[in-house]
């Protein structure tokens, strides 16, 4: 007990020490620490630090998705307690740890290394005392593993929070004994100690690592925080938008970096000895039995997850790999698709430590990307870092990206494994000749040893190579003889069968040369003796093997030679049959969607010649749900067959239902479904009630049956086939129908849960069950002068009231409410930032669902409302201050057109009082029959000066595989200007997949005005003729919300005089409007060089001034003489009288058109010709015409009478 009461009055002592700090230093202190992070440090020393770190875990890095890893503000992270569980805290706080620390504590570990390498035992002592309540992840080097990123390369702790990792093994000689003990000294006092023999640096960072351990406990320290910057795409030629940073004052520097030089050498002083975790070549880092586990985040919409399903299909075809959905049960380690700051990045192998992520980001959602990013989960590197690239490639580093060197190393025969393969160009795992340029137009790898004939395009993200096969299957000692099914139908024959025809079909992973570089046939066990097939179908089907003939040594338990049919895909799935001896015609089916056969004969050459068999694919059948199960269209994610039908009957236990959700679905549209269709029964047959038939690409709602069965049929027939569907079906409890549910009015199933609701004129409590009185209610909108006005209407109204009406019509008919009276705090009538008081409105659907009309305050009268069914919902709000007098509203109802058959419109139907409007989606129009959609095949001759212009659907994803194009033209003499001003494509950094390009002309032939994708706007872009064209390029993957832009002329371009007489107008709408105000236009006219351009004025109405000062036409040209360039001034007009006819005596004419801010008139219309051109002595006497100095030659006024007249 003394010893407790010594020990609480030292802590006390300590505490009263510590607070008696003065204030002064605490602020020198804060002031050091804030000079110390890294957020102060500037852009060249973060994007130094940011290379070390990556160069030191040999990370490696793509240009899709790329960010800049510069400019990074601080964001906290937690270290997972499966990768460290060391590091927890008394309470469980996770103890994470940060950028500067782990740089300080690899500085002290390079002081000790050295020391302790040589066996001495004070050293080891030291360091073990110091070390004792590391985190263990520092120590751990297999606590974390690398990630191959296309933006930059970071860790991971468990797949959800990333991180940087530092691995430091060095060695530094010539630290002796006597500083050792030097540095060994109590825990907590360095001051007075002996440190002749240290440097002070040292002694700094051993100080600061022991400072550190004892302050990681509990306690969330920053690190970088990844922000991602969308770097922009081609625009044009000579436009280009750029991210400008901002760089920090040199004051804020942490003086402690001063040079990265200096941290290098003290830090890793021997890189090439040091471990490094070359995954492909650990065994530890392989897939246990080439199975990949994988589940899908929410975030992502079914395309993306249809494209993540192709990609693990297209490794698993070539190879023995499998990718398969986890199973918590007996999957403890997978990848999880998912978006992180990293862009596109993932690890290299298998971690080992449960998730580990796979982010697919914004703009690398593509199937090549997807394959590639894959191979690095697979277990590759990038194929450019081999040890012996520089036999095959020269890296031009003079083009790369500032800050990008260290993504073009060569990583040492530690870290990679080449499998004794050759080099291959051709790999999906090789950077582009551009990755990471500084211009698109520059290479940074360019391929050398060959021949002038080869052309070899590396980069490429289509597909496979044969070399990337060969090293899969290398690396997981795929069997030589076997393959991956993923047809409908096929034959399987032994290597030893009779057909040798067929035998040199199934011996199907030797992979033939495709001349990518020096790559070259490998060489593949000769041995056939076992062999391995692996058949493949889609969730919701099952496979039928039908066995033609056995012909094995037979055994007992069939334990030498055999043919084994499992159901599913590894060595843990069930056995449905293990054949030997002689056997013909037997059928095995499974019950799953995979099948795996292995093949052993020993006794070949005895005359066992093996077996033969056949497999079809199936789909359909009965299903009883014990947990979740997901069911796709036959063949998907690619295409379904035609001519296809698949009936699935579902059942789960009794008092339960059947739930739906779709998350992916695409068929062929049509508006009554007659084509290719998914039919939902309620029930468990075709007689069942019907609950709905859907085809298109709108995704389904989600679909509950009212029993435990459900019906659901596929149709496809023989002409359009698209990507089809998937969905997952689950056990759903319908909670209100018992009745313990607790709502005290209405209970709302949802997908499994329930909600409480309260009827028209009560409000939902705060428990979320029971209902109290509010001012509202339910109004029958058909009782005659029926109207709804705020509380205590004509007085104010009181504070903190919430009232609710829904108003009600009858059926087939829409509630209209007409305003009288509107008074509510605020300043606008329909204002998103109504905070105060406000009104909202709703249109209920039948589905119950709200759908906002609007939200109103102010004074002003809003507009008439109308509800798009029957039900009107209406919310009052008042808050505790401010009252007016509130509203008073009319009410009436009208015969909706719309509500049956959709008023016999093919695509929208607008109900309006007393009659009703069909429209059309985008990309369609209205029908002369004013009820039909006709498709515009998507080309649009577009001659009116201004409007605005859609992508195909929006606001919705634009079509896949679409053409269209805009010709824009307007009247000669003015050019068309385009403003875009919603703009999101898929992006790519050449715009290679969906695009908007523009040409300046009247076809695809003309120049490029640019070219543009992403997600950015592209500046306004003005022809320099008055037409322009317009090309919307989509391919068949991703879509995104496409473009809104709106397009206008502009005033003034070039024009080309010929032989035949042309006209122009001062502006588009002459002969019907004025000219525009503020108008400044300028017309090069241009003949060929042996001709001269002659104009005439067809009318001229200009403002009239006596100098011409305010409105007027000014033309001139430009002669050149020897030795300079000088302007010949032929006048400046205004007024109503027409100029005379001018002839240049140059092959150019200059026109200028100005107008100011007053008045405006009708303008002029001139023609101009190509001409002879005028005796050279004209051109001597120009001037001397000129009336006074300063002003134009000829300046005509404004007749009285005036008529126009010719000159």
């Amino acid at each position: 007990m003394v010893w407790l009461h010594v020990r609480q009055y030292l802590l006390l002592l300590l505490l009263l020490s510590l607070t008696a700090v003065p204030s002064s230093a605490k602020n020198t202190h804060l002031n050091q620490r804030k000079r110390n992070h890294p957020r102060y440090l500037s852009r060249q020393q973060k994007s130094e630090l940011a290379r070390q770190l990556l160069l030191v875990d040999g990370l490696q890095v793509e240009s899709e998705g790329h960010f800049d890893v510069v400019e990074q503000p601080e964001q906290f992270i937690e270290i997972d307690t499966q990768i460290a569980p060391e590091t927890k805290g008394k309470h469980g706080a996770i103890e994470p740890t940060h950028l500067k620390h782990l740089l300080d504590i690899a500085a002290a570990e390079s002081e000790m290394s050295a020391a302790i390498a040589s066996g001495d035992e004070e050293a080891k002592n030291v360091w073990s005392r110091a070390n004792a309540n590391r985190p263990a992840f520092l120590f751990d080097s297999g606590a974390l593993s690398k990630i191959q990123s296309n933006t930059k390369s970071i860790n991971t702790d468990d797949g959800g929070n990333f991180f940087y990792e530092r691995n430091i093994i060095t060695e530094e000689p010539g630290v002796s004994l006597a500083k050792l003990k030097a540095g060994r000294q109590q825990k907590n006092t360095m001051k007075g100690d002996d440190t002749s023999g240290i440097p002070r640096q040292r002694l700094q960072s051993l100080a600061f690592r022991r400072r550190l351990f004892k302050q990681l406990k509990g306690k969330r320290i920053p690190v970088y925080q990844k922000k991602l910057h969308n770097r922009r795409i081609f625009q044009s030629p000579n436009k280009a938008k750029s991210r400008h940073y901002k760089i920090k004052s040199n004051a804020k520097q942490n003086p402690n970096i001063d040079s990265f030089n200096q941290i290098r050498n003290t830090t890793f002083l021997n890189l090439e000895s040091r471990s490094r975790r070359a995954v492909t070549a650990k065994k530890e880092r392989i897939w246990d039995y080439g199975v990949i586990p994988y589940t899908i985040d929410e975030i992502f919409s079914g395309v993306h997850k249809a494209l993540f399903m192709r990609a693990m299909r297209h490794w698993e075809n070539s190879t023995c790999i499998k990718f398969v959905e986890r199973d918590p049960k007996i999957h403890p380690n997978y990848i999880h698709f998912t978006v992180k700051n990293c862009g596109c990045c993932s690890f290299v192998g298998k971690r080992g430590s449960g998730r580990q992520a796979i982010s697919i980001g914004r703009n690398c959602e593509k199937f090549g990307i997807v394959v590639h990013e894959l191979g690095h989960v697979i277990g590759f590197w990038h194929e450019h870092t081999r040890t012996d690239r520089d036999k095959h490639i020269t890296i031009n580093k003079e083009n790369i990206m500032k800050g990008q060197e260290y993504n073009f190393d060569v990583l040492s025969p530690e870290d990679v494994d080449s499998l004794g393969l050759p080099y291959d160009y051709n790999s999906i795992m090789h950077y582009a000749k551009n990755t990471f340029a500084k211009n698109i137009y520059l290479e940074t790898i360019q391929p050398i040893g060959l021949s002038k004939t080869q052309h070899i395009e590396i980069g490429q993200r289509l597909r496979l190579s044969p070399g990337d096969i060969t090293k899969a299957n290398r690396l997981y000692k795929c069997s030589t003889c076997g393959r991956t099914f993923q047809e409908y139908s096929g034959e399987i024959i032994s290597p030893h069968y009779e057909y040798s025809q067929f035998s040199a079909i199934q011996v199907s992973n030797i992979i033939e040369d495709s001349g990518s570089g020096d790559y070259e046939v490998s060489d593949f066990e000769k041995s056939l003796e076992k062999c391995e097939w692996r058949i493949t179908a889609t969730n919701g089907e099952r496979i039928i093997l039908q066995i033609h003939q056995v012909h094995l040594l037979k055994s007992t338990d069939c334990s030498v030679d055999y043919l084994e049919i499992r159901d599913g895909y590894w060595y843990k799935s069930p056995v449905i049959k293990r054949l030997c001896g002689n056997v013909t015609e037997e059928t095995v089916k499974s019950s799953s969607s995979r099948m795996l056969i292995n093949y052993v004969n020993r006794h070949a050459s005895r005359g066992f010649r093996g077996f033969s068999a056949g497999f079809e694919v199936t789909c359909g059948g009965d299903i009883f749900l014990t947990e979740n199960r997901r069911i796709d269209s036959p063949n998907y994610p690619l295409e379904y067959l035609a001519d296809r039908e698949c009936t699935w009957r579902i059942s789960v236990p009794e008092n339960r239902q059947v739930a739906l959700k779709f998350q992916s679905f695409e068929l062929e549209n049509h508006d009554n479904c007659a084509y290719d269709y998914v039919e939902i029964r309620d029930g468990k047959d075709v007689d069942s009630q019907l609950i709905g038939i859907y085809c298109g690409y709108i995704l389904p709602p989600n679909i509950k049956s009212n029993s435990n069965h459900m019906y659901i049929k596929f149709v496809s027939d023989g002409s359009v086939q698209k990507v089809g569907f998937s969905a997952v079906f689950l056990q759903e409890l319908d909670e209100c129908k018992f009745t313990n549910h607790g709502c005290q009015h209405e209970c709302i199933n949802t997908l499994g849960s329930y909600q409480c609701a309260c009827f028209a004129g009560y409000e939902l409590q705060a428990d979320g069950r029971t209902c109290e009185d509010a001012c509202g209610g339910i109004i029958n909108a058909s009782t005659p002068n029926s109207t709804v006005h705020s509380p205590s209407f004509p007085d104010v109204y009181p504070i903190s009231k919430e009232c609710v009406w829904e108003v009600v019509a009858p059926s087939n008919h829409a509630v209209f409410l007409n305003f009288t009276h509107f008074d509510l705090e605020g300043t606008k009538y329909q204002y998103t930032e109504c905070n105060y008081d406000y009104l909202l409105a709703y249109s209920k659907l039948r589905d119950s669902r709200l759908k906002k009309i609007g939200i109103y305050c102010g004074q002003e009268l809003p507009p008439v409302l109308k509800s798009e069914h029957n039900i009107m919902r209406l919310e009052f709000y008042s808050d505790k201050n401010i009252q007016r007098t509130g509203f008073s509203a009319n009410i009436l109802i009208d015969f909706d057109e719309c509500s049956i058959d959709n008023g016999g419109c093919q695509h929208h139907c607008l109900n309006t009082f007393g009659s009703y409007k069909c429209s059309c989606r985008n990309g369609y129009t209205v029908h002369e029959n004013r009820h039909n959609c006709t498709e515009t095949k998507c080309k649009f001759e577009i001659t009116s000066p201004k409007g605005t212009i859609y992508s195909p659907n929006f606001p919705d994803e634009y079509p896949r595989n679409t053409y269209c194009f805009w010709h824009f033209s307007t009247v000669l003499g003015h050019r068309v200007q385009l403003t875009f001003h919603e703009f999101e494509m898929e992006n790519h950094q050449e715009c290679f997949y969906d695009y908007v390009a523009l040409y300046d002309g009247k076809s695809e032939n003309s120049s490029t005005l640019g070219i543009y994708c992403g997600g950015h706007e592209p500046y306004a872009v003005v022809a320099s003729t008055n037409e322009m064209f317009m090309v919307l390029w989509t391919d068949a993957s991703l879509q995104r919300k496409g473009f809104r832009a709106t397009y206008s002329t502009e005033c003034g371009g070039y024009l080309r005089a010929t032989n035949e007489t042309q006209v122009f107008y001062s502006h588009p709408r002459y002969g019907s409007r004025v000219y525009n105000r503020h108008m400044y236009c300028n017309w090069r006219i241009q003949a060929d060089s042996e001709s001269s351009v002659q104009i005439k004025f067809l009318h001229f109405e200009v403002e009239y001034s006596d100098r011409c000062e305010y409105d007027a036409v000014e033309i001139r040209e430009e002669i050149f003489e020897e030795k300079y360039m000088r302007n010949s001034n032929h006048g400046r007009y205004c007024g109503n009288r027409k100029p005379p006819t001018i002839t240049s005596y140059t092959d150019t004419l200059l026109m200028r058109f100005q107008t100011d801010g007053s008045t405006s008139l009708r303008g002029f219309a001139v023609s101009f010709v190509a001409v002879e051109p005028p005796d050279d002595d004209l051109i001597d006497d120009l001037d001397a015409v000129t009336p006074f100095p300063g002003y134009m030659r000829s300046v005509y006024y404004a007749s009285d009478t005036g008529s126009d007249f010719d000159n």
